[in-house]
């Protein structure tokens, strides 16, 4: 273990040792709660199967009279998983990877895993990735060092360490602030890790759906209106595509139909899948959900996810810590305990709680600091005139 490696450790040993009893205890049930997994087709399974499909892959051999090897290796393709903030994205990749044999130990430092993940600096351009790519891999360059030599030398890095899979986690960042030519410059070295002769590399690019128009559009054209080079298509039709959609209420959102009884039974609504989820994970601290949480209480979570699933999710683990800690200890999960949680995050007023508002599918839940109604609508009215 290096020094740094060793001096954190020590750093995180120090604050768990100095946690209280009751913290501690705490802190055991939080962490099995947030160990729950929800799993789904439409989500996992799709995830799963481009995954499963890069594999695959990575093991194909170009000339089968020839062992698999550095020179006897298919291109592969890239995953890019879109969604949201606080979709889900960067969980469901990590989870995905990490079960699969071969892979265990992903995210962990010097762990052999033969697959990576970077968090794209912000603010970046193609340059601070590639550096950051390389200090990832042990290898930490210079800014003066040039773009194809930063880039170039990251590839090696990880042919010699033997890494097959890139996770290029929050990609968006770099698309924000670079250029045309930045842009451009990068899909071309994308495209040079997939089809590296001697050692293709998978990539997973997870990000916002800003990530879409970086792979989508026409040919463009330069001055004299020729076409430049298609660097758009040659990426795009190496990759494979799952978009992680966000949450929806039924027409009423405060009456969700049943659902999955009897032999013509629909799909489950999201309501019921989130219902299910945050049951379970309530069973895992002693608690149980209120009986009519599916109408009562699950829309509202959604509402004030901003319907995404990896924040839902968050804010009800809050809410389950919530009560655990509370004195004496909740037995049953109620909206009071939502209600703390979202306050906690926001320090919104009651008014602005959608988990104490009769009117809750009005309020905005992108502000914080709000104390009512009034004053929300107040900073809007002055925002339009401004």
């Amino acid at each position: 273990m290096s020094d740094a490696n060793s001096r954190s450790g020590d750093v995180l040993r120090g604050l768990l040792a100095a946690m209280s009893p009751t913290e501690r205890e705490t802190l055991d049930v939080v962490e099995r709660v947030k160990a729950r997994v929800m799993r789904t087709k439409a989500r996992d399974g799709a995830v799963e199967a481009a995954f499963a499909t890069q594999r695959r892959e990575l093991v194909t051999r170009i000339d089968l009279a020839r062992p698999l090897g550095p020179g006897n290796r298919s291109e592969v393709r890239a995953l890019v998983l879109t969604g949201n903030t606080g979709a889900g994205k960067s969980s469901l990749l990590s989870r995905t990877i990490s079960a699969v044999p071969g892979f265990e130990g992903f995210g962990v430092p010097k762990s052999g895993c033969p697959a990576i993940s970077v968090l794209t600096p912000a603010p970046c351009n193609p340059k601070a990735l590639g550096l950051e790519l390389c200090r990832r891999l042990g290898y930490p360059l210079t800014a003066e060092r040039s773009l194809p030599y930063v880039w170039a030398t990251a590839r090696d890095r990880m042919e010699l360490h033997g890494i097959a899979v890139l996770h290029l986690d929050e990609i968006h960042s770099v698309l924000a602030t670079a250029n045309e030519k930045e842009l451009t410059q990068l899909r071309m070295m994308l495209k040079t890790f997939l089809a590296s002769p001697d050692w293709p590399v998978a990539l997973l690019l997870s990000g916002l759906t800003e990530v879409i128009p970086f792979l989508e559009g026409p040919t463009e054209l330069d001055d004299d209106d020729r076409p430049k080079p298609d660097t758009k298509g040659e990426l795009r039709r190496r990759c494979l595509f799952v978009h992680l959609p966000s949450l929806t209420l039924p027409k009423d959102a405060r009456r969700v139909t049943e659902a999955g009884n009897g032999p013509a039974a629909k799909k489950a609504s999201d309501p019921e899948m989130v219902t299910v989820a945050v049951a379970d994970m309530a069973g895992v601290a002693g608690m149980s959900l209120q009986a009519d949480a599916v109408h009562a209480l699950i829309p509202r979570l959604i509402h004030a996810s901003l319907y995404e699933l990896g924040t839902s999710l968050q804010i009800a683990q809050e809410a389950i810590a919530l009560g655990h800690e509370a004195s004496p200890r909740a037995k049953l999960l109620t909206a009071k305990q939502f209600k703390l949680a979202y306050r906690m995050r926001t320090a919104c007023g009651d008014e602005m709680n959608p988990f104490h508002a009769a009117d809750w599918l009005k309020i905005d839940c992108r502000l914080v600091l709000k104390q009512n109604r009034d004053e929300a609508e107040a900073v809007r009215i002055a925002r339009e005139v401004a």
